[in-house]
């Protein structure tokens, strides 16, 4: 692995780094040498819990009220070094973090046929078995430039432009190859797809891209107010416009942790 953060294998040249709060943050990715993502990354990890209070087991204050947790991704909660690590046809980042009683494993694969996929794994176990973990990723997908692009939704079995910023969630319908939101470059043809990861409640949010519309320090600015990436949507026209796209899964605690949440990206030029 190179000391100036670029990877160049597997007809991928990617550059990272470990941002203050949202995780390991890929950018500048190129297939075979176009462009693909201008920047990723995983703003958010929220945790909501049905439980409102706490026993006193649960918590030393005991039988105190709380609400949505928040665990920031970042420096200061990484644990040990970035790893990477070859596989047969590929390569793989990974990064551990802990906040809290919350562990984490992010991790970016990247395959020679094109596909990418990045992912959480949530190690559990929280604070009581009560609770769902909500990952937020941010993708900046620049497919043979950032503009002139079309976003699509697979829904009523067919694919459906989408024309205004909006929510975009996953009913369960799917291509055939099991992708449910794909971005298309109109000059070329070059597209990315978009599948959810295996059994994983997951939606879309696409938002059109403006200076200084990046994420705020927390999900919410202000009690009460609209939680992002609700927060800048509106009903701005995306049609071949720079789009940012939210992806958010939807990860109840159960028997089966740990769990791999995030979804699959797949390059088609």
């Amino acid at each position: 692995m190179a000391t100036n953060n670029a990877i160049q294998q597997a007809d991928w040249t990617v550059h990272w780094r470990v941002t203050e709060s949202a995780g390991l943050m890929i950018y500048l990715a190129s297939y075979r040498g176009r462009r693909v993502l201008w920047e990723g990354s995983l703003p958010y990890v929220t945790i909501d819990h049905q439980r409102q209070v706490l026993t006193v087991d649960e918590d030393s204050g005991g039988g105190d009220a709380h609400g949505t947790f928040w665990a920031p991704l970042g420096v200061r909660t990484l644990v040990g070094a970035i790893r990477k690590s070859d596989f047969r046809g590929g390569f793989e980042l990974a990064a551990d973090f802990a906040s809290g009683p919350y562990r984490y494993t992010q991790m970016w694969r990247f395959h020679q046929d094109g596909r990418m996929a990045p992912w959480l794994v949530i190690h559990g176990n929280g604070v009581h078995d009560s609770h769902t973990y909500h990952p937020h990723w941010r993708f900046d997908f620049d497919i043979d430039g950032a503009t002139d692009d079309a976003l699509e939704h697979f829904e009523e079995g067919r694919w459906t432009r989408v024309e205004q910023e909006g929510w975009l969630p996953y009913t369960g319908e799917a291509d055939a190859d099991g992708s449910v939101w794909r971005q298309i470059d109109f000059g070329t043809g070059a597209q990315v797809s978009i599948r959810p990861h295996h059994w994983e409640d997951a939606e879309l949010f696409a938002i059109k891209y403006h200076d200084g519309k990046w994420q705020p320090h927390g999900p919410r600015t202000s009690p009460g107010a609209q939680p992002f990436p609700n927060g800048y949507g509106g009903d701005e026209e995306i049609d071949g416009a720079d789009v940012t796209l939210w992806y958010v899964a939807h990860v109840h605690f159960d028997a089966s942790f740990p769990f791999t949440a995030g979804p699959w990206v797949r390059c088609y030029f």
